[in-house]
C-alpha cells in the first residue's frame, strides 16, 4: 500500500505526465488534495474489508485451534477494524506526500519505510530497543498509529514492564492515531508548497 501510494505522484513525474495533470488542472494543491482524497478513500475500504476479515476470521480460526484469545468488547473490535483501515489511509496520504516531496520513487519508498515500519520493526516486532527509547520512538514517529490497534490496557497498579513487544504502545490509542495523522498533514503541507513552487 505505501508503495503504491508514493508510485501515485512519483510515476507521473517519472513519465512526465505531471505536465498533463497540471495542464489539465493548474491548481497544483487541488491536484494534491484530490489524489490524498481518491487515495485515502480507496486505502481505507480495502482496508477496512482486510481488518474486518483478519480481526473477526483470525480470532474464529485461533479459537478453533484451541489458543486463547485475549478476550475485547465490541467496541474495541470496532476501533481496531475501523481504525486499522482509518490507519492504513494516513499512512498512504504521508506516502504521497512523501512521493511529491522527493518526486523520486525508490527514494521515497525507502524514506516511508524508514519513517514507519522501521521504527515499529525495531519496538515491537523484533524489540531491539531498550523499553524506554522504544517508548519514545512510539510517541514522536508515524509508528505511533499502530497503537490503534492495541486492547491490553495498562494498569497501574500492576508492575510487570508494558512494553511494544507484548502489545502495549506508550500512547492511547486515539493519540497514537493522532500522532500519525499530525505527521501525514505535516508532509502534504510540504509537499502542497514544494509542488507550488517547483518546475513540473
Amino acid at each position: 500500500m505505501l508503495i503504491v501510494a508514493v508510485q501515485f505522484m512519483t510515476a507521473e513525474y517519472r513519465r512526465g505526465l505531471i505536465r498533463v495533470t497540471l495542464a489539465a488542472s493548474p491548481r497544483r494543491g487541488q491536484v494534491l488534495v484530490a489524489k490524498a482524497v481518491v487515495l485515502g478513500g480507496v486505502t481505507f475500504a480495502a482496508g477496512l474489508a482486510a481488518a474486518a476479515a483478519a480481526v473477526l476470521l483470525g480470532t474464529r480460526l485461533l479459537r478453533a485451534s484451541g489458543n486463547s484469545v485475549y478476550p475485547v468488547t465490541a467496541l474495541t473490535e470496532v476501533r481496531v477494524i475501523a481504525g486499522t483501515a482509518a490507519l492504513a489511509a494516513v499512512l498512504a496520504v504521508l506516502a504521497l506526500g512523501v512521493g511529491t516531496i522527493l518526486r523520486h520513487g525508490a527514494g521515497a519508498v525507502a524514506a516511508v519505510i524508514a519513517a514507519v515500519i522501521l521504527p515499529y520493526l525495531l519496538t515491537a516486532a523484533i524489540a531491539v530497543l531498550p523499553a524506554g527509547a522504544a517508548d519514545w520512538v512510539l510517541r514522536v514517529t508515524p509508528a505511533a498509529g499502530f497503537a490503534i490497534q492495541q486492547i491490553i490496557p495498562a494498569y497501574p497498579q500492576v508492575a510487570a514492564g508494558f512494553t511494544p513487544s507484548s502489545g502495549y504502545f506508550p500512547l492511547a490509542p486515539w493519540a497514537g492515531f493522532a500522532v500519525t495523522c499530525a505527521w501525514a498533514a505535516l508532509a502534504l503541507a510540504v509537499a502542497a508548497y514544494l509542488l507550488r513552487r517547483r518546475d513540473a
